[in-house]
């Protein structure tokens, strides 16, 4: 942490002989420049991720529009002709038959003649067929169910790039393999190299009971690392195309790691200081209180960011954190000359972040909508509708007094429920689950003021929100051929809005997608009810992908009477509620069986029609949001798919939403 001078250094080393025969070694060998080297390799660590994952940023900002998406929440006008294309109506049947020899569907003659010349496929529509069964139900439906003026072009399809959890799945599902409770084996791998670097680092040419000076200039070069991996806007983030909250974990590691390196280089020169009985006249020197009071800011930090103050405490771990920080940055550079470059690397870092998070933040009204049913809030701003990705979440901050005295002071992430740039001119909305605290405070204020307003219109309340963050990465959902979601709970925000967002680009003709599939897991059948005309929407319009979605109650209960609850509500075609638990593996194979059966059908039948194949499937993609246990059930569910069937959809990838503080 530290560069203690010449003269301290030997008047520490006579406490023992060992350290005097040291002293001279240790001035020969440059302790800085070898500790320089050290975060020289963590950058080429680093360089050697994001070379892993060039090809698939490559492939995502080939698309046009993905340079601009998810960056800054805004306020777009849609123009009215993309709300009057809008379609929701599902038409009549086309003359389609299977042939149960071959397995394969076909059009009549009729269909033929309406063909464009440009080999798309007829404008006649299929309405969907009621049954969720086997795939080759599906192929039954015309493939193109948009309208003529809506037509699936090589210009207009994303780039899909196969990651490397489809192109190594084995050493995917092994790094995906849980050991403890948020441990992964990929990240106990991460953390045990950085660990054995840091060992290293401490240990070469040096005594860690005689050369203390070794772990202070360790702990001083890894500040910039945990400060970069603790910000919300990070280079090694965007780079890697990973948000903030799959850092975190890097993040509280390394820091844990530089506290003790921190903590052992004070002890040491504590040890020899009392050892030869001067302790008292160098803790009177100003260079060596600021490194005392360096030390007790670490240890600050590390004390309020456990799991205990984070979760229970949030605003004094915020506190904390900020005043923590500032005192070691500044008494560090006192204490040492040396460790300046390391903080003005990390305060710039810190700085730029809090600048970004200023400019990502908006003002708005927001309305409150409590749905008791699902235990959550609805969020409503109608001024924002454009900037977001699917799978990004916001922090939000409600400046309301019924939050109660401090209740402004809290900021909260939330997945974004809705779509971007929505043609019914509905904005950004965010479902807040009872969690306690603050979110019960959050659904108290939306009853009283639904309470007390006329009719039960809700009034607006003044929120900041800040973001987009997280998403999918460089992962573009709509460049795969089949795409699964399985949502718990509240996870079906997340869930909801990529489903949306899939079937707006369906429309347009900008999506690979042969199918989409919900799944989603609640403990109550009444907890469907606020969201079917949500769930209405989707599945009424007429997308070129099948959509179903799949609703499974775990509570237990009659299933009669729930039959009978629902009996006097229409639900809409493909969304279906069943008891129990979902069947995963069924709902994957469906999917993957699908995607491969219609991209082999319209690859066959392009080949005809303009002499150009459109080549086979391109994976499907499974959206996880949910309890961890339900994460861990899908992974295993793809981890059990049969090799060959991987292989021949062209592989499965994971995609699981969470949070970090």
């Amino acid at each position: 942490m530290s560069n203690i001078s010449v003269t301290a250094s030997q008047t520490a080393a006579s406490a023992s002989a060992p350290a005097a025969q040291a002293a001279p070694a240790a001035a020969r060998f440059n302790q800085a420049g070898f500790v320089y080297s050290v975060d020289l390799v963590i950058l080429v660590v680093l360089a050697v991720f994001v070379l892993f994952v060039l090809p698939q940023a490559f492939a995502r900002y080939a698309h046009r529009p993905e340079w601009f998406q998810g960056l800054l929440l805004r306020s777009k006008k849609i123009d009215a002709h993309a709300k009057s294309n809008k379609q929701t109506s599902i038409s009549a049947p086309s003359r389609a038959y299977f042939d149960p020899i071959t397995g394969r569907s076909f059009y009549t003659d009729k269909d033929f003649e309406n063909t464009s010349d440009e080999g798309h496929f007829p404008a006649a529509t299929l309405q969907r067929n009621k049954s969720s069964g086997s795939a080759h139900v599906n192929l039954l439906r015309n493939t193109s169910t948009s309208s003529g003026r809506v037509r699936r072009t090589q210009g207009k399809l994303p780039s899909h790039m196969p990651g490397w959890s489809s192109m190594l799945p084995w050493v995917s599902q092994c790094a995906h393999t849980t050991i403890l409770p948020g441990v992964t084996v990929g990240k106990a791998v991460l953390a045990l190299a950085y660990t054995t670097g840091m060992i290293y680092a401490t240990l070469y040419k040096s005594n860690l009971f005689t050369e203390s000076i070794r772990t202070g200039f360790l702990a001083a070069s890894q500040i910039p690392v945990v400060i970069i991996l603790g910000t919300k806007n990070n280079i090694p983030g965007w780079l890697l195309g990973m948000s903030y909250e799959r850092l975190n974990f890097l993040h509280r590691y390394a820091g844990r790691l530089t506290v003790l390196a921190a903590n052992l280089h004070v002890l040491g020169y504590i040890y020899a200081w009392a050892i030869a009985g001067t302790l008292t006249q160098h803790l009177q020197v100003l260079h060596y209180q600021a490194g005392l009071i360096a030390v007790m800011s670490f240890n600050v930090l590390f004390l309020f960011s456990t799991s205990l103050v984070r979760t229970k405490f949030f605003n004094i771990f915020i506190i904390t954190h900020i005043l923590a920080v500032i005192a070691l940055l500044a008494t560090i550079c006192l204490h040492a000359s040396e460790a300046v470059p390391y903080v003005v690397i990390a305060a710039s870092a810190y700085g730029l972040d809090r600048v970004l998070r200023l400019v990502k933040t908006r003002y708005a009204h927001a309305y409150l909508t409590p749905l008791p049913s699902l235990g959550m809030t609805k969020i409503e701003i109608p001024a924002l509708n454009a900037g977001w990705r699917a799978g990004q979440h916001v922090r939000i901050r409600v400046l309301s007094t019924g939050m109660g005295w401090f209740g402004w002071s809290e900021v909260h992430p939330f997945t974004i429920a809705s779509v971007c740039k929505n043609p019914n001119d509905e904005g950004l909305v965010l479902m807040c689950k009872k969690a306690g605290g603050w979110t019960d405070k959050l659904f108290n204020l939306a009853k009283k003021i639904s309470h007390g307003e006329a009719g039960g219109h809700v009034s607006a309340v003044n929120v900041l929100v800040e973001g987009p963050y997280g998403g999918p990465g460089h992962t573009l959902f709509s460049s795969f051929s089949g795409a699964l979601f399985v949502a718990g709970g509240s996870g079906i925000t997340f869930a909801l809005g990529a489903v949306q967002d899939l079937v707006n680009k369906d429309l347009s003709g900008e999506t690979r997608l042969k199918a989409i599939e919900l799944v989603w897991v609640i403990q109550d059948p009444s907890m469907l009810m606020p969201l079917i005309p949500m769930f209405t929407e989707i599945l009424s319009q007429r997308t070129h992908a099948t959509v179903r979605i799949s609703v499974h109650y775990t509570k237990a209960g009659d299933p009669q009477t729930v039959m009978k609850a629902f009996s006097r509500i229409t639900l809409p075609r493909d969304l279906t509620l069943h008891a129990g638990r979902p069947k995963l593996a069924q709902s994957l194979a469906g999917v993957v069986d699908q995607a491969c059966s219609l991209s082999m059908f319209m690859s066959e039948y392009r080949k005809s029609g303009s002499g150009s194949s459109a080549g086979g499937p391109s994976g499907v993609i499974v959206g996880v949001c949910g309890p961890t246990g339900l994460a861990e059930s899908v992974k295993k569910v793809v981890g059990d798919l049969d090799s060959n069937r991987r292989k021949e959809v062209g592989g499965v990838e994971i995609h699981s939403e969470s949070f970090g503080v």
